[in-house]
């Protein structure tokens, strides 16, 4: 049985288990102490929240109107606490368990089709800015990765609304109480199953969408930047590489594409106050030897992520 205190399920993975395996493994959960609470998930959600009921009008509405609708965001725009998948399959619900993964912290499953969202709370939650420390950002997206093929989720899943645990339209389960951090997760996945390094853009969900939109904008930004002399016409141009980058199975929001744009067309604006006239740029290039401009350049944003690089 799952215990709410241990790191995996018993069976080993690729183990294939029985509808009535399954249903004694979850009624075994509702048994045991220090299950997750309802009031830990509304007090972990931001102040104002998007939130639906259809997925068609989704709308801004503080916690306490918020958690009433079927489907919330409960990520802000800048930080990540939560991280759900979507299983949409019969007994979604009890993904998780023929994975041999963790027990998720809330489960929120559709009677009618068994089709559910799984909720892994965050001890610590993780900036998404495009100025936060890559590497916590990179982490927790080779996780989100991995998870997401482990538990066979749907990867074309935005990331943004998930069911609301605990609403009237959903069997929920409360599961583990404790939020994981990212190396227990990492620690509880399968040893053949690699977290990579970098993410391809038909591969890439969740958070890692963002890295790798970030880390494509940026690397072409820096290759760019001497060809422009206006602040704006340099930032609209980022915005249309953005766009053709947006190549994912969930394309990120427009509101998005535009922040991140607008970031990193300041970011790399300012980062270098010399000529960026194209004989200005030749000196510069000239006098750097063999050290090109834009790893010069790009060391300012990435010098964290490769002191700290992670062995997985």
């Amino acid at each position: 049985m799952q215990n709410f205190g241990h790191e995996k399920a018993p069976a080993t993975a690729g183990t294939v288990r029985g509808r009535g395996t399954r249903e004694s493994t979850w009624k075994a959960q509702r048994m045991q102490p220090g299950f997750y609470q309802p009031d830990l998930f509304a007090n972990s959600l931001p102040r104002f929240i998007a939130c639906s009921d259809d997925y068609a009008n989704v709308v801004n509405l503080p916690r306490a109107d918020a958690i009433k609708r079927a489907h919330i965001a409960p990520n802000s725009r800048g930080l990540v606490w939560a991280m759900a998948f979507d299983i949409d399959r019969p007994e979604g619900g009890a993904a998780w368990i023929d994975a041999d993964l963790p027990a998720p912290n809330w489960t929120a499953q559709n009677p009618k089709n068994g089709h559910a969202h799984l909720g892994y709370a965050l001890a610590a939650p993780v900036s998404r800015s495009v100025f936060s420390r890559g590497c916590p950002q990179r982490y927790l997206a080779r996780i989100q990765h991995a998870m997401t093929r482990a538990l066979g989720a749907d990867q074309a899943y935005t990331h943004f609304l998930t069911k609301t645990p605990g609403h009237a339209r959903w069997r929920t389960i409360w599961g583990r109480q404790k939020p994981y951090d990212l190396d227990e997760l990492r620690r509880a996945l399968p040893e053949d199953l690699p977290l990579p390094k970098r993410i391809k853009a038909a591969d890439a969900v969740g958070v890692g969408r963002n890295v790798t939109l970030f880390d494509g904008l940026r690397a072409w930004a820096y290759r760019s930047r001497r060809l422009y002399s206006r602040f704006e016409a340099f930032s609209e141009a980022c915005l249309y590489q953005a766009q053709g980058l947006n190549v994912f199975a969930a394309p990120l929001p427009v509101s998005e594409l535009r922040s991140t744009a607008r970031s990193v067309a300041k970011w790399v604006w300012g980062a270098d106050k010399g000529d960026f006239s194209a004989a200005g740029f030749a000196a510069v290039q000239a006098a750097r030897g063999t050290r090109s401009g834009t790893a010069r350049a790009a060391a300012g944003m990435d010098r964290l992520c490769r002191t700290l690089e992670l062995d997985l």
